[in-house]
């Protein structure tokens, strides 16, 4: 039974996750916001256990895909365990989990402006194989091939300073009414419904049309809730990634 800090683990893992096992298991555990089984707090010294669900599916020509989800406990409610389920292979409509923000950007001394910005992410993580291959992130991989870039700080200040226009396929749209909507090569990957009688969402909304660029955050291990936002467990694992990405004329 591998042991990485506190967090035990079945070995088995380490089989679909490779030299990213640790740093998986660190991050689970980082994330977690009580123990599983009994719904009590987690020690940050307690023996801790990693329980893993991977949902396994081939598409026709060959590519695997995997689909992980995880939970930790307490090592006296549950020891580690993983689970390996085989599933046909479908298109599933994933949980898209996403915050607004409204960042303040210093771009010379004495002269600052107010970037919007949408933090964005999919549950749960989607990783594909290709030929036996290393598993790479399907979201990660789909924001870089159009203009993304990764982000190694968590800092929104080094974002702010790093984050570069992405491709052409990439469009954001906000209508008149409020509504904003985030696609790539017309594949939707985020809506809402904004209300601009709502104080935050006006002043989102008045951001963006006078910014005319949005700030993406985005990638896998993003811990966003409804009061939070931390990127610090996807920046150390590599996989946050940004990219300004403008507004569409719908006028």
């Amino acid at each position: 039974m591998p042991v990485t800090r506190n967090v035990a683990w079945d070995g088995r893992l380490e089989s679909f996750k490779g030299r990213d096992t640790t740093q998986y298991v660190r991050t689970a555990a980082a994330t977690a916001k009580a123990c599983a089984a009994c719904g009590g707090p987690l020690g940050s010294d307690e023996p801790l256990s990693l329980l893993v669900n991977i949902t396994q599916s081939t598409a026709p020509d060959g590519t695997e895909r995997l689909i992980f989800t995880d939970c930790v406990c307490h090592r006296r409610c549950s020891g580690p365990a993983l689970t390996v389920e085989q599933t046909p292979w479908q298109p599933d409509e994933l949980s898209p989990v996403a915050a607004r923000l409204l960042l303040t950007h210093k771009s010379k001394p004495g002269q600052a402006s107010v970037v919007p910005a949408l933090a964005y992410t999919l549950v749960p993580v989607v990783s594909f194989r290709e030929n036996d291959g290393e598993l790479t992130s399907a979201l990660v991989a789909l924001l870089l091939s159009h203009g993304f870039q990764l982000a190694m700080s968590p800092e929104y200040a080094d974002i702010l300073e790093q984050a570069h226009e992405t491709a052409p396929s990439c469009n954001f749209t906000v209508t008149p009414q409020g509504a904003i909507l985030l696609s790539i090569d017309g594949q939707i990957l985020y809506r809402e419904q904004l209300d601009p009688d709502h104080t935050d969402d006006a002043q989102w909304l008045e951001a963006a049309a006078r910014r005319r660029h949005i700030l993406i955050i985005s990638g896998d291990n993003l811990d966003i809730t409804d009061t939070s936002l931390d990127l610090h467990s996807a920046a150390g694992q590599g996989t946050l990634v940004i990219g300004t990405v403008p507004v569409a004329d719908t006028s």
